[in-house]
């Protein structure tokens, strides 16, 4: 097993609208991005257990040709509403970033 800090070059969030928040994961080789893309590690249901959100409204979409891995998941607070507390979601990828692999 390894963290999913220890096979990516980077995991990013922000803001994919106003009621959407986006991850990004890069990976530097091919062997790297398809042990994550196929492990049990990315999955709807624990992605949705991380974020507190239905596994319904998680979208997971790996792109081999740049090794890039995008989730999508619904913001629990809209962007710029009175609780916000990260306005452009940049700070929210830290629950992936101790993910075991």
């Amino acid at each position: 097993m390894s963290k999913l800090t220890e096979l990516t070059t980077f995991i990013k969030s922000a803001n994919a609208g106003a009621s959407l928040l986006t991850f990004d994961m890069g990976f530097s080789s091919k062997e790297a991005f398809d042990r994550v893309a196929s492990s049990d590690a990315i999955t709807p249901a624990t992605i949705a257990g991380l974020y507190h959100v239905s596994p319904a409204d998680v979208a997971i979409h790996p792109y081999e040709p740049a090794l890039m891995l995008k989730i999508t998941i619904p913001r629990p607070v809209m962007s710029g509403g009175v609780a916000e507390r990260d306005f452009d979601g940049t700070q929210q990828f830290a629950p992936l970033l101790d993910l075991e692999v």
